[in-house]
């Protein structure tokens, strides 16, 4: 396996993970918790940063990308299947 490509998959799992998590705490938080919901969202960005700006220039081969724009659209698929099972278990 390429490692490089195993790396980045875990960035980019932490990143949404981080993301999501931090819109929800710092949204939905009580006072207390809504400063580490601001400090998920910093870390998330600064993931962001990294993969799109350094981590990207690192390694730009076509299979690479290839490699990230299929796991994104996994990770991204799996979030909207949860949503929907989740909806249509708060309707029934």
């Amino acid at each position: 396996m390429n490692t490089e490509l195993i790396i980045s998959m875990g960035l980019v799992g932490v990143m949404l993970s981080m993301l999501g998590m931090g819109l929800l705490i710092a949204y939905y938080g009580s006072s207390k918790t809504r400063n580490v919901g601001f400090t998920f969202l910093i870390v998330g960005a600064g993931l962001a940063y990294y993969l799109a700006e350094i981590g990207m220039d690192a390694y730009p081969n076509q299979s690479f990308m290839n490699g990230m724009l299929a796991f994104v659209g996994g990770m991204i698929g799996g979030i909207i299947g949860i949503i929907v099972f989740l909806i249509a278990i708060i309707k029934s």
